[in-house]
């Protein structure tokens, strides 16, 4: 398609007006950017509707590139029928662009009020900046989409490939497609060959080697590569860029004037590596032969006068449409002048250029452009335009001058006969009458029928040369119905002299009219015949190709036909459509003129605008000869091969996609949501996953997703999920002996949740579904469709699977537990932090928590591996409260001023959670009784030690109630940090390392309760610790939350990425 890109200056941007075009001319226009069929692109149409029923092309365009489900909707939707309500009922209620009526084009011609931009009266060319803009929005698409032409493969190597058309490229297509299947034009591109360049070159010169480059790149995938059409995306945007170099501004991306721009790229790039080949600078006179001049470049002498003449190169021949009916007639006029000089527009001949040497190809530009200085806008040229298979040039020769001009001079004469016939014949035709004309026989006839009733056909006489036997009739008068018109009186003489006289004139009429006819056609056929002379028919060319437009001056489609002079057949090249054709649909589709198609004109008429000729005599130009790849080139196929396979992957992938969502879309219409599918999965209500869960179990997730999407088309996607699945849960199959045994140091739970479920014991059923629902709620890269494939599968399988309300229950009580078990380690490390920057109230408020939730999680007596190793937990608790008692005591001893306050408001409460937990707690709570006893026995009675007896007291008091923390925690990255955290506990305290649970045993029969080494008691292991029932507790304050009496902890509540903020624990 082309159209008017010409700039557009800002303050003419907003220049709006409304302008009447046809549908039909804006669909195709339409279809050639998008790709879409006909009735989709109707349906769009009448949703951009405003509420006057203008749109704007742009805002169509756009909705159909922007909204790719609608894109998609509209070809589900679109079905091909010549029956409008069928065409509207297939497509569904709740689409808004369903509401519109489905276009046949077999109707009556549609004509649309659309918004563009209205010229000023200036010498500025009209624009559609909106349709600019658009266009620019479909390459950038368009290279993007791979669509099933991408895919489709030759069945030989033989078949002519195609180009694909990747927006508003036909102008390009069709002239590349001309000149690639010339052979020699072939064999100098792919042999063109870049070396090391001595100077420094110019932008141009540059920019000429890159595109030449680019396009032997093309041409090497186009003789070579399986593909059925060729994508010629990075030579067009090569193209773009020497456009800019050279000041070429293509107002209308004509095809003609590419080709010529394309042929001067292409000589600057030879003509650069011969200066090279040469050592010349661009001064010095070349001797280098260029073969890109050679093949295009002739020669012609100009003749101003008898004694000045000059020589002139011939690089291509442009016609001008104006009053030449065919292609010997345009260029007669071009080089010669018109031998017809009644034309209206034939000036005093001042030059004739005659040709002296012929280039092997010969291009002839056909200019169908006329620009209206009334109204600043280009109309183009639809008159018939007769060209030929074959065309003979020897009466435009210099050494056929003389013959030439003894043929003109006769040509003279009989065009001047042949306009005197013409002004004859109309004098017949057109009897002057009034104001007005009328042929004189129907003047007859009326008259005759007037007076008689009856219908009169003259009486010819019969002749040997009558050029149609339609012009020979008999005198019939056949009796017709009485007219309701006749004259109110005439005489019986009156009527005889009118039955006698009128057909007698007729007949002559007729006669004379017939025979000027007769004498015009003999004149025209003398005319045609004028050179056909075997002297003037030497100098032969064939026609090669022939590059057609239809559609307006500024916008429309190029396509191109070729003749293959090795097969003798003609192939028209559409875009990325080739097939075979025939002569007459070359000269049909390329003579242009005005047409009518179902009784009305046809306003988008094809005509050709470039033909290419080849010197008949030369061999070498049209003769094909095969041709191996170098080593460069057949690396580039090699690459297109390898994205050939990626791209029939992508399409193969995308349609098992959409086959997926499609089942997945007809199950939730069929099926109600499972309970199961509702379950917050490691989260709060309103999220549906917990990212600082999710992460370490997706990264492994994806790992081995992306180490089977490979097999996915060529395995079934089901079976293959499930060998992954099962794979997964081996790869995690961690049994409660094996963490017990690398604990304290390591606590495989934590890496996936697969290995908790495995080290409770649970049921692979449990296993399944939470490696389905993890890779169904994971949040895939939009890019990779191997990962949404497995993720629909996912949840193909989940709504498959069924499971009892009591196993939805269990399912949730694990997840929920996990959620708890990461939370008690994510507080334990907060803790460890804390202590080690000697925070020991910060410090012992986190471990209080953790302590809390893992004794819940601990009473599932049968699944004992649902919480935290208590040992390592406990003894990281007294080891803080030991160093801050030891912290508190030393500055009690040293600073008169200081005050137990928050010993008694902060150390106290969360010691008393000491005394439900274990033995060793107790212990240890006994041990700081004794100490504090021995201080107050040290103190003089002064009000500190009135202060001290109150802290005592406090201190040896049964715990009646709950003290409450709130606390915030980061529970990212938990396996890095806690195998940091161990280590540095056990640096900083080797005991930690601790004895066996048998050897803890033995050591806490030998120690006595009263011991005053404390360090062995933080040091010793502690058992899975016995749940000790409180006692009544106060009643929780209305702004502190209640912990969930199932056992089930409130810490799984928190943000994904921000730190979870743990709700009030009890101590």
């Amino acid at each position: 398609m082309t159209v008017d890109t010409a700039a557009v200056p800002d303050n003419k941007k907003n220049n709006l007006s409304i302008t009447k075009r046809d549908r039909r001319d804006v669909i195709r226009q339409v279809r050639e950017i998008t790709g879409l069929d006909e009735n989709s692109i109707n349906q769009t149409i009448e949703a951009c509707k405003d509420g006057t029923g203008r749109y704007s092309l742009e805002q169509v365009i756009s909705l159909l590139f922007d909204d790719s489900n609608l894109r998609n909707n509209l070809q589900r939707t679109a079905q091909p029928s010549n029956n409008s309500s069928q065409q509207t009922s297939n497509v569904p209620i709740n689409n808004p662009i369903a509401a519109g009526p489905s276009y046949d084009r077999n109707n009556d011609t549609i004509t649309d009020d659309v918004i563009e931009i209205s010229p000023e009266i200036d010498n500025q060319q009209p624009t559609d900046d909106e349709l600019e803009r658009a266009l620019l929005l479909s390459r950038e698409t368009m290279e993007h989409i791979i669509d099933e032409s991408d895919i489709a493969e030759r069945k030989s190597l033989d078949e002519p490939a195609g180009l694909k058309n990747v927006g508003n490229t036909c102008w390009f297509n069709s002239v590349v497609q001309a000149l690639y299947t010339l052979p020699y034009f072939r064999q100098l591109i792919l042999n063109f060959q870049y070396p090391t360049i001595n100077r420094l070159l110019t932008d141009s010169e540059q920019q000429a080697i890159c595109f030449t480059e680019e396009l032997r790149y093309l041409f090497a995938l186009m003789l070579k590569s399986p593909r059925r059409s060729i994508n010629p995306d990075r030579a067009i945007k090569k193209f773009k860029n020497t456009r800019k170099l050279c000041g070429v501004d293509f107002s209308h991306e004509d095809c003609s004037e590419f080709a010529m721009h394309l042929i001067d790229l292409i000589e600057l790039a030879y003509e650069t590596i011969g200066k090279n080949l040469l050592n010349i600078d661009n001064t010095t006179p070349m001797n280098f032969i260029n073969p890109v001049n050679t093949l295009v470049t002739g020669e012609v002498v100009v003749e101003r006068n008898e004694h000045i003449s000059i020589r002139e190169a011939l690089r291509q021949i442009n016609i001008q449409m104006i009053d030449s009916s065919n292609i010997y007639d345009g260029l007669e006029t071009l080089l010669l002048g018109s031998a017809d000089e009644s034309l209206c527009n034939q000036q005093a001949i001042v030059e004739q250029r005659w040709l002296t040497r012929l280039p092997p190809v010969l291009f002839i530009c056909l200019n169908r452009y006329r620009f209206s200085h009334t109204t600043k806008q280009a109309s183009k040229i639809i008159a018939p335009f007769e060209f030929y298979p074959e065309l003979y040039l020897d009466r435009y020769m210099l050494v056929n001058k003389n013959v030439t001009s003894n043929k003109r001079n006769i040509a003279k004469t009989l065009y001047a006969q042949l306009h005197d016939l013409e002004n004859t014949l109309n004098s017949y035709l057109k009897y002057p009458c009034n104001d007005e004309s009328f042929a004189l026989a129907n003047a007859i006839r009326v008259v005759y029928e007037f007076a008689t009733g009856c219908r009169l056909n003259p009486t010819l006489p019969k002749r040997a040369d009558s050029v149609s036997s339609d012009q020979t009739t008999t005198n019939r008068v056949r009796q017709y119905p009485q007219a309701p018109i006749q004259p109110s009186h005439i005489s019986p003489e009156e009527l005889q002299f009118i039955q006698n006289a009128l057909p007698v004139w007729l007949t002559e009429v007729e006669a004379k009219c017939a025979n000027i006819r007769e004498e015009i056609q003999r004149l025209k056929t003398e005319l045609r015949q004028l050179y056909d002379e075997p002297q003037l028919k030497q100098v032969r060319y064939t026609l090669h190709a022939v590059c057609v437009h239809e559609g307006s001056a500024t916008l429309g489609h190029f396509w191109t036909y070729v003749y293959h002079n090795d097969r003798q057949k003609w192939y028209r090249y559409n875009d990325n459509e080739v097939c075979e054709t025939t002569w007459t649909d070359v000269f049909d589709a390329g003579i242009g003129g005005q047409r009518t198609q179902n009784n009305r004109e046809e306003p988008r008429v094809p005509s050709a605008y470039l033909l290419v000729y080849i010197n008949a005599d030369q061999k070498l130009i049209s003769n094909d000869i095969q041709y191996e790849l170098p080593v460069d080139l057949q690396r580039v196929l090699d690459d297109d091969l390898v994205l050939l396979q990626q791209q029939i992957e992508s399409i193969k992938l995308e349609q098992l996609h959409s086959d997926l969502k499609s089942i997945c879309e007809r199950i939730e219409k069929q099926q109600p949501v499972h309970r199961a599918l509702t379950i917050p999965f490691f989260a709060g209500p309103n999220a549906p996953s917990d990212s600082e869960i999710v992460k370490p179990v997706l990264d492994s997730t994806l790992r081995i997703l992306k180490t089977y999407g490979p097999k996915i088309l060529s395995v079934e996607v089901d079976r293959l999920l499930q060998e992954i699945v099962e794979k997964e849960i081996k790869t995690y199959l961690h049994t409660a002996n094996m963490i017990t045994s690398a604990l304290p140091h390591n606590d495989y739970r934590l890496q996936h949740v697969l290995s908790y479920l495995s080290a409770n014991r649970v049921e692979t059923i449990y296993r399944q579904r939470v490696m389905y629902d993890i890779i169904r709620l994971a949040t895939f890269p939009n890019d990779d469709i191997r990962l949404r494939i497995f993720k629909l599968q996912a949840q193909i399988i989940c709504n498959e699977m069924q499971m009892s309300n009591d196993e939805v229950q269990e399912y949730q009580k694990l997840l929920t537990d996990y959620k708890d078990f990461r939370s008690v380690i994510a507080a334990f490390l907060a803790g460890c932090q804390l202590m080690n920057e000697d925070k020991f109230e910060e410090a012992i408020t986190y471990f209080c928590v953790a302590c809390e939730y893992n004794l819940r999680l601990s009473k599932q007596c049968t699944l004992p591996m649902r919480a935290m190793d208590s040992c390592l937990l406990f003894k990281a608790r007294r080891l803080c409260f030991e160093r801050w008692n030891d912290v508190v005591i030393n500055r009690f001893k040293t600073d008169p001023d200081y005050r137990l306050d928050t010993m008694t408001h902060q150390f106290l409460p969360c010691l008393m959670q000491l005394k439900l937990s274990s033995e060793e707690d107790q212990v240890y709570i006994t041990e700081i009784q004794r100490v504090w006893c021995l201080l107050l026995d040290k103190l003089e009675p002064t009000e500190r030690s009135l202060s001290l007896e109150e802290f005592l007291q406090r201190l040896l008091e049964q715990p009646i109630g709950q003290h409450y923390h709130s606390v915030s925690i980061n529970k990212h990255q938990l396996v890095e940090r806690y195998d940091e955290a161990v280590r540095d506990l056990i640096h900083r305290y080797p005991s930690f390392s601790g004895n066996t649970t048998e050897q803890q045993q033995q050591q806490h029969q030998q120690q006595s309760p009263n011991r005053s080494n404390r360090t062995s008691v933080l040091t010793a292991p502690v058992p899975i610790p016995v749940v000790i029932q409180q006692e009544q507790q106060n009643r929780v304050p209305e702004n502190m939350p209640v912990i969930d009496p199932r056992g089930s902890s409130p810490m799984q509540q928190g943000d994904d990425e921000q730190d979870s903020s743990l709700p009030p624990s009890s101590s």
